[in-house]
């Protein structure tokens, strides 16, 4: 009877997948396209119909995310270069099967651990891409534990410059060395630019011109480039920077006519990194004081306590969004209370998003023992619990009309923070829970990355439940 079943489900897959695949072509690559590079390519084993298909994307994203496989390479004292040369053996393969007439290439990421030894295979994979005339271009080629005198070198400049480079849209360099010279070039030349990022590119990038000769550039992204000393924006259309510093002295911004800057993006550090890092949120904040009152969006990224010191002074009176995102060296006991004290810096805040990264391991258990004691903590009852009392002598009124918190655990600091501000955000409409916990990738400290940690989000999903119960009368209440 199983077996019969069974054969009659694999009949019924069989039927259903001869139905998808007498669909045209536009239909099958849109199916394609919502697929990861690897999944894509798996599906040309499914019959015939299917096996050319996927080298008809208009996207080759070769992205393995080399920094957690090569870290266990290493422990294990493998030959990381052999994994290197499966990487390269892979891509090579790949470019082997696109047809020489294929379509144009809306996207092109390379993302794994390749130093400049294998600069004449890069060179061959960027050199192809660039003649299929693409759009965005991604260098993501993080280095384990290579100086940048390692890193290869972007082989465009003025002197070796395609028409096709021209067309160019989006760039992202990491772990790449360009010099001043490539960049200013590139910015002159491509008119169609509307993204640049650079991290980590070397010590030959130390100066940076944005001008009025690009006239869709929208945003640039600036991590981790120590030797980059000054970055001077002028009669530009940016819409927004992405800042995160490193190295003393740190580089400074000039911005000049910029009337479309509203979004600003920066990012502290560990600290155990205070020493390389601009620690200090204010001391970053600073830089920006000219753009400050035109800002729509604020997001901050920290990694550190944060004190009184972490003070926002200057006014944003059009700030509508602040985004915070705290970080896993960001400890449980201690307190977000500083952030509230933002909010007297944008009157016109409607929207605050606090996220998360997943907490310490170790205090799961006291926090779950904790949160036995929690259940009237929003409700307006009296509670014993210390960190939590201090909150009350914060007078101060929200108008905030949107709160969300990705990554909540229930834990102290979480539950202090939102209990502050369901009691004074008289304008507060709706809150949104999210316990799902995220890591930020090295090499683009602006990407989230979701990651399933399933009992935790049980727990945390259950608490949260308890802990708002209270206030679904007077504000929607969404726990994801």
């Amino acid at each position: 009877m199983a077996k019969r079943l069974r054969r009659r489900q694999q009949v019924k897959d069989d039927d259903t997948l001869d139905r998808i695949s007498m669909l045209p072509d536009d239909i099958l690559l849109l199916i394609l396209s919502s697929l990861s590079f690897k999944e894509s390519v798996k599906t040309s084993v499914l019959c015939s119909r299917w096996r050319d298909l996927w080298i008809l994307l208009p996207e080759l994203d070769l992205d393995l995310d080399s920094t957690s496989i090569l870290l266990q390479y290493h422990r294990r004292g493998h030959n990381i270069n052999r994994l290197r040369c499966d990487y390269v053996r892979w891509v090579d393969r790949i470019f082997t099967l696109l047809p020489k007439s294929s379509t144009n290439l809306v996207r092109f990421r390379v993302a794994f651990d390749l130093p400049s030894l294998f600069s004449g295979f890069v060179d061959y994979w960027v050199s192809s891409a660039v003649s299929r005339k693409v759009e965005s271009l991604d260098l993501i080629l993080n280095t384990y534990s290579y100086s940048s005198e390692e890193f290869y070198y972007f082989p465009y400049h003025k002197e070796n410059f395609p028409d096709n480079l021209k067309l160019l849209k989006k760039l992202s360099l990491h772990c790449v060395n360009v010099s001043d010279a490539a960049v200013a070039f590139l910015l002159g030349n491509c008119s169609l630019l509307e993204q640049l990022s650079l991290s980590r590119c070397g010590s030959k990038l130390s100066s940076l011109k944005v001008g009025g000769t690009l006239p869709v550039f929208k945003c640039l992204e600036i991590s981790q480039c120590p030797s980059l000393s000054s970055v001077v924006v002028r009669d530009s259309n940016i819409v927004c920077i992405k800042y995160a510093g490193l190295g003393r002295p740190h580089c400074r911004f000039k911005l000049i006519c910029v009337p479309h800057l509203t979004q600003l993006w920066i990012q502290t550090a560990h600290e155990q990194e205070m020493l390389y890092y601009i620690m200090n949120i204010r001391r970053i904040i600073h830089m920006f004081d000219s753009v400050l009152p035109q800002l729509h969006t604020l997001k901050i990224y920290s990694n550190y306590k944060l004190t009184c010191f972490d003070t926002l002074k200057k006014m944003m009176p059009k700030l509508k969004e602040l985004v915070v995102v705290v970080q896993s060296g960001y400890s449980d006991n201690c307190s977000l209370m500083p952030i509230i004290r933002w909010f007297k810096v944008a009157p016109c805040l409607q929207r605050f998003v606090l996220e998360a990264s997943r907490q310490d391991e170790t205090n799961t258990k006291d926090n779950v023992l904790w949160g036995l004691k929690r259940d009237c903590l929003i409700n307006g009852s009296d509670y014993d619990v210390s960190d939590i009392n201090r909150s009350k002598k914060v007078k101060q009124t929200y108008f905030i009309k949107e709160v969300e918190f990705f990554g909540y655990h229930g834990v102290r600091n979480h539950l202090q923070i939102i209990s502050q501000l369901v009691r004074h955000g008289v304008a507060l409409e709706r809150i949104v829970v999210d316990p799902r916990s995220f890591e930020l990738r090295q090499n683009m400290p602006w990407d989230r990355i979701s990651r399933n940690q399933m009992e935790d989000e049980i727990i945390a999903r259950e608490l949260a439940k308890n802990q708002l119960r209270y206030v679904t009368k007077r504000i929607k209440v969404n726990i994801l």
